[in-house]
């Protein structure tokens, strides 16, 4: 403060000494945290990630050059905000762990109940640590710490991400995220980037080897990024295509189907060409990012059918023909058809309230024979807290349909990652609705040495689908229990009195 004062008022010098050392907490106390306000948001969702974590009961860890450390013994019963550093954790924490302009490094033993947040760095993971909200880096921004006479103030910063100058191999030597499914096998994709006008344009030519189907798919995409927020793209591929990827990413389903034999969705082979071009608009708890895009498909049906016996492998339920690899896939008549789509994702988040909703309407202008329809998917999701650490989600996926559906444009539901108490997939249609609500109690006892405290989540699930209407919704209320990655459900039918009970991995979104 005293570096403000000019040298030639000594009285002024003498008094603000004075102020300063009167201020100074006495032995044995603690210096009350200086008040913390972000100045500039910026765009995107970290902003909003920061004012919600400082409107919120946190524990502050103010700038300094040393790492942040919260050793295994300690626990924190709030969000822990870490400003200016890089933070080690190992310890419990009941809320989020946010670190703004630093890394974050997960340590064995760590049990975040929240989210395990990097603003400005990465988030590195341990094999041995809980985080039961979720993973994630934001490397391409930060928030400057300015400190003021009212306390500390964040800036929103864009950081400079170096731009290759010629062709790279991403990921590991140009070999992309695998996936393994009932249909293809093992799908490994590679291919380089070719970099164009420092990166503003990007070519990138992709194969991809199917191992079941002993197929090599060629895929060509093309990107324009004309800022930040403005991009286009050009899509031309051979692939094997579902509509089903809503219920479980592909990392959980890749899991699933290799381990239980559960493969949550249905398949068809295409060629497609789209062309796709966004645009998004940001403010400061809220943004929007309307599309639109013309495509044109060549679909034809792919195995297993009922006669299939030859199926990729899994360690259980291989050759079971209701849930396991050798479920058939719906089998259609082949079809050429363009369409043009148009949509959006809008997101908002304020005072601990996350939600966003994504909106699909495929218009076609070309079909095979006869056939016309106009089909709508809406997908919404919304979590809030509600008591102490306790908090409630909601989910739904819709698919409304006018006129006469193509099978390619079936969707399905039942079973796994659905109603557990129906078979995998076993209702279908061009009309489906599924909402599931769920509301999570972390609990403080008992702690589980590396595992943390168990959560238990009460569960009401409900959906339906058809042709041209939908039968009667099926309802499933039921209990689940958490620890760590691993995780008990239990469900029942009220109607029917069928129950379903089953163990799996917190990584499965459902």
């Amino acid at each position: 403060m005293t570096r403000y004062l000019r040298r030639s008022a000594p009285i002024a010098a003498a008094c603000a000494a004075l102020v300063s050392v009167l201020a100074r907490p006495a032995a044995g106390q603690t210096a009350p945290a200086p008040v913390v306000s972000v100045r500039d948001p910026g765009p995107g969702r970290t902003g909003r990630i920061v004012r919600s974590a400082l409107a919120a009961p946190h524990a502050l860890i103010l700038p300094d050059s040393a790492a942040a450390r919260l050793p295994r013994d300690t626990a924190y019963r709030t969000t822990v905000l870490v400003l200016g550093r890089d933070a080690t954790v190992a310890s419990s924490v009941q809320g989020d762990v946010i670190v703004v302009g630093g890394d974050l490094f997960l340590h064995p033993g760590a049990a975040i109940d929240g989210r395990a947040i990097a603003i400005g760095g990465g988030v590195y993971n341990s094999t041995l640590a809980v985080v039961r909200g979720g993973q994630f880096s934001y490397r391409d921004h930060t928030f400057d710490v300015v400190r003021t006479a009212g306390g500390l103030q964040l800036s929103y910063r864009l950081l400079d991400a170096p731009r290759p100058l010629g062709p790279y191999l991403p990921l590991v030597y140009g070999f992309r995220v695998p996936t393994y499914d009932r249909v293809n096998g093992l799908s490994v994709p590679f291919g380089p980037v070719f970099p164009f006008d420092t990166a503003r344009y990007e070519v990138e030519p992709i194969v991809t080897y199917r191992s079941d189907l002993g197929k090599v798919d060629p895929a060509l995409v093309a990107t324009a990024t004309f800022n930040r927020l403005t991009q286009a793209t050009l899509r031309a591929e051979r692939t094997t295509l579902t509509n089903d990827d809503w219920i479980r990413p592909d990392a959980a389903n890749t899991i699933s189907a290799f381990l239980s034999g559960a493969d949550t969705r249905n398949y068809y082979r295409a060629d497609r060409v789209q062309a796709r071009g966004s645009h998004r608009w940001e403010r400061a708890t809220s943004a929007i990012e309307p599309f639109v895009a013309v495509q044109t498909e060549r679909a034809w049906s792919v195995g297993p059918t009922g006669l299939s016996h030859s199926t990729p492998f899994s360690v259980l339920e291989r050759r079971d023909t209701i849930e396991g690899m050798l479920r058939p896939n719906p089998q259609g008549a082949r079809g050429n058809f363009s369409s043009a789509i148009v949509g959006g994702v809008m997101e908002w988040e304020g005072q601990g309230i996350l939600s966003n909703v994504a909106l699909q309407v495929e218009v076609p202008f070309a079909v095979p024979g006869r056939q016309y329809f106009v089909q709508t998917t809406l997908d919404g999701e919304i979590q809030f807290p509600t008591f102490g650490t306790q908090s409630f989600s909601f989910a739904m996926h819709g698919v409304f349909t006018g006129g006469e559906a193509p099978l390619q444009r079936f969707v399905y539901i039942g079973g796994t990652g659905t109603l557990p108490t129906l078979d995998l997939l076993s209702l279908s249609g061009d009309q489906l609705v599924y909402a599931e609500s769920n509301y999570i109690i972390p609990l403080q006892r008992p702690e589980v040495r590396f595992l943390g405290a168990p959560v238990v989540t009460l569960r009401h699930l409900v959906g339906s689908a058809g042709v041209h209407g939908m039968p009667r919704l099926t309802q499933n209320v039921g209990i689940r229990l958490g620890l760590s990655l691993l995780r008990a459900d239990f469900v029942v039918d009220p109607a029917t009195r069928d129950t379903e009970f089953s163990l799996g991995f917190a990584l499965f979104r459902r």
